[in-house]
């Protein structure tokens, strides 16, 4: 289990028990809603900074190979 950081609301989540995920620039987002889900596919460079993280200290896994 490793817990990871909604970039859209800031809200930790189960990567192994959350329903709404999502690609960008080969990072895997995580997601505690599919209304925040549905909000950073609209905009995604809103909530994502160049080095592919998401802002505010928010964690994503790159391509399933561990956090970045």
């Amino acid at each position: 289990m490793a817990m990871q950081t909604d970039p859209v609301c800031g809200m930790r989540v189960d990567d192994q028990k959350v329903g709404s995920k999502s690609q960008y620039q080969g990072t895997t987002y995580f997601f505690c809603s599919d209304e925040c889900k549905r909000k950073f596919e609209q905009q995604p460079e809103l909530y994502t900074i160049k080095s592919g993280q998401a802002q505010g200290g928010g964690q994503a896994k790159r391509g399933g190979t561990g956090r970045s």
